[in-house]
């Protein structure tokens, strides 16, 4: 309560120095934060445009031109996390949690950065605060199911994301990551399971790289190549091939006893990156296994 209070106060006083009105403050919008929205609009514009310099410029102006707008400074930070800012971007969105406090997005977006930021305490404040404002917030859940999977703490992780697909049954992003984290605990089955349920909600020949590289896995580790290569070239018949799709299309061949299939994807890798040394070692083991084998001696 008395966190809330000062925010307001704090809200208060920049209103009074800046001369912005915030949305939800009775009267009518002033003309510095008029501007900042006609800004900021602009500067999202060119986000998605992937413009990423002119929305900066514009949403520095929006910020400068009303500094008490909470959405200038949130998508200020955007651009600025973009830019590889990290420690500017993160300051400027915790600002933004300050001048309107009580949004868990902005929460959950900063353990977000703080997690990528190798800052797991942090995180975990963020995202703890995120679900104390909104307990069924699906992206909060599945925020802390990230965070305890980089603690090491799985089991605790894959409760979270559970819940989270509880709360977000249509946020298709939920049941991947359980499906990666089955595969980390060495539950291919329900990993695959889990990936051929996310499967069906996709057009036949619309399902994503990653799920189709995913369900490779989980057949490669239950030893079913076969079905583990119609994946993998699923996979590689997306968008563009994958490095990683191509390395796993070579070793399930290779298991099959097919060499020269093996040969043609790992060259097939290797002319992606030339430099990558597990397609060369690959390379040199399908090598190998394609020489004649000497007769045995009695």
């Amino acid at each position: 309560m008395w966190g809330r209070s000062i925010a307001i106060i704090a809200v208060a006083i920049v209103v009074a120095l800046t001369g912005c009105r915030l949305p939800g403050m009775e009267g009518p919008v002033s003309r510095s934060l008029a501007t900042s929205r006609q800004l900021c609009q602009q500067g999202v514009s060119a986000m998605e445009h992937q413009q990423w310099q002119r929305a900066e410029q514009l949403l520095q102006q929006a910020v400068r031109t009303c500094s008490a707008d909470p959405d200038a400074r949130r998508n200020y930070a955007e651009v600025l996390w973009n830019r590889g800012a990290q420690q500017e971007a993160v300051n400027h969105l915790e600002e933004a949690a300050r001048l309107v406090p009580g949004d868990p997005t902005v929460e959950v977006r900063l353990a977000e950065m703080r997690l990528a930021m190798n800052q797991p305490d942090l995180a975990i404040r963020h995202s703890q605060r995120a679900l104390e404002l909104a307990p069924r917030l699906p992206a909060a859940w599945a925020m802390r199911g990230r965070i305890l999977r980089a603690n090491g703490q799985l089991r605790e992780a894959l409760a979270a994301y559970h819940r989270a697909l509880g709360y977000g049954p249509s946020d298709r992003s939920i049941p991947l990551e359980i499906a990666e984290l089955y595969g980390q605990l060495g539950e291919p089955q329900r990993a695959l399971v889990t990936l051929q349920n996310l499967a069906e909600t996709y057009s036949p020949g619309e399902e994503p790289q990653r799920v189709l590289y995913l369900e490779g896995l989980a057949y490669k580790a239950l030893n079913r190549y076969e079905e583990a290569i119609e994946s993998f070239a699923g996979a590689n018949a997306r968008l563009a091939p994958s490095l990683e799709a191509l390395r796993q299309l070579a070793e399930c061949q290779l298991a099959l006893g097919r060499p020269q299939e093996a040969a043609a994807a790992a060259r097939e890798a290797l002319a992606l990156d030339p430099q990558d040394q597990v397609s060369r070692d690959l390379l040199g083991r399908i090598e190998v296994a394609q020489r004649p084998q000497p007769p045995a001696t009695r």
